[in-house]
C-alpha cells in the first residue's frame, strides 16, 4: 500500500522535505511517495490541501510561520483525522517562551541568511583569485576594481568589501608595467582609485622595507622621486579612466570602504 506525504509550507518547502526524505529513508521503501505544496500562505490554499489529503489519506509534514495559519492547519488537520506533523511551531513557541517575544513570521528568512552567506563567500574567492592583477579577463564580472600603487591598502580594501558581498579585483599600477586593456572597458563608476600624499608612502615603503631585513636607503622603492613617479602615472592612469580617486591617507580601511558603498548607492 503507498504512503502519501504531504511537504507543505509557506516558502519553497526545502526544511519540511528534508525532514520528510530522512524519515523515509529509514523504511527504505518504495511505497512511500512526497508531494510538496510551497507557498500555502492563505487558509484557502490551506484548505485546498487538506481535502486534498483527505482523499489520499495523506501524512502531512508542514513547516507554516505564520501562527494563526498553522494553528488553523494543525486543527484542521486534526479534526479530519490526518496525521500532521508540525515541526516549526513547537520550536518557535519554545523560543517565545524564553526570549519573551513573538517570532517575526516571515517565510523564507533562512533561505536569505543562507544566500547571503554564499554570496559573501563567492565573492571572497573573487578578490583573492583578482588579488594584485591576477585574472584581468575577470575584471568584467567585478562590482568594482580597485587601482593603485604598491602599499596603498587595495588587498584589505578588497577583502573588508568582499565581505560586504561584493565581487571586488585589484589593479597594482606600476610605470613599467601598461594596466590590462580589459580594465580600461569597465564601466568608470565601478573603478576607484587610490591616492596617498608621497610623504606617507615613503614613511610606509620605508617600514616595509625594514620589516623585510632590507635597507631603505638602498632601495628605489622607497626613494621620493620614485614614490612621487608611480603616483603621477597613476593619477594619469585614473583621468585617463574617468574613475573616482579617493585620498586614503591616515584613513582607515572601514572610512575607505564605506566612501565606495555610498558611491554605489548613489
Amino acid at each position: 500500500m503507498e504512503t502519501t506525504i504531504f511537504v507543505v509550507s509557506d516558502f519553497t518547502g526545502e526544511t519540511a522535505e528534508h525532514v520528510a526524505r530522512a524519515a523515509s529513508s529509514q523504511f527504505a521503501s518504495d511505497s512511500i511517495r512526497l508531494k510538496r505544496f510551497r507557498y500555502i500562505n492563505n487558509r484557502d490554499r490551506a484548505e485546498e490541501v487538506i481535502e486534498e489529503a483527505e482523499k489520499v489519506e495523506a501524512i502531512i509534514v508542514c513547516t507554516l510561520v505564520d501562527h494563526e495559519l498553522r494553528r488553523w492547519f494543525v486543527e484542521e488537520a486534526n479534526i479530519k483525522g490526518l496525521d500532521i506533523i508540525d515541526i516549526l511551531g513547537p520550536v518557535l513557541d519554545a523560543l517565545q517562551k524564553r526570549i519573551g517575544h513573538a517570532p517575526l513570521e516571515t517565510p523564507g528568512l533562512l533561505r536569505r541568511m543562507d544566500e547571503e552567506y554564499f554570496r559573501r563567500v563567492k565573492a571572497i574567492e573573487f578578490a583573492i583569485k583578482c588579488d594584485d592583477g591576477r585574472c584581468p579577463e575577470e575584471l568584467l564580472n567585478a562590482d568594482v576594481v580597485i587601482i593603485g600603487v604598491s602599499r596603498t591598502s587595495k588587498t584589505p580594501l578588497c577583502m573588508y568589501l568582499a565581505h560586504r558581498g561584493f565581487m571586488v579585483a585589484n589593479i597594482p599600477l606600476v610605470p613599467e608595467i601598461e594596466p590590462p586593456k580589459q580594465l580600461f572597458e569597465v564601466p568608470s563608476e565601478k573603478v576607484f582609485g587610490l591616492m596617498v600624499q608621497p610623504e606617507k608612502l615613503v614613511n610606509i615603503r620605508r617600514e616595509r622595507l625594514r620589516l623585510l631585513g632590507l635597507d631603505a636607503d638602498v632601495s628605489t622603492y622607497a626613494q621620493w622621486e620614485r614614490v612621487e613617479e608611480e603616483l603621477s602615472f597613476a593619477r594619469k592612469v585614473m583621468r585617463r579612466i574617468g574613475c573616482k580617486m579617493l585620498d586614503v591617507t591616515n584613513r582607515a580601511i572601514e572610512e575607505t570602504a564605506q566612501e565606495i558603498l555610498d558611491y554605489l548607492r548613489g
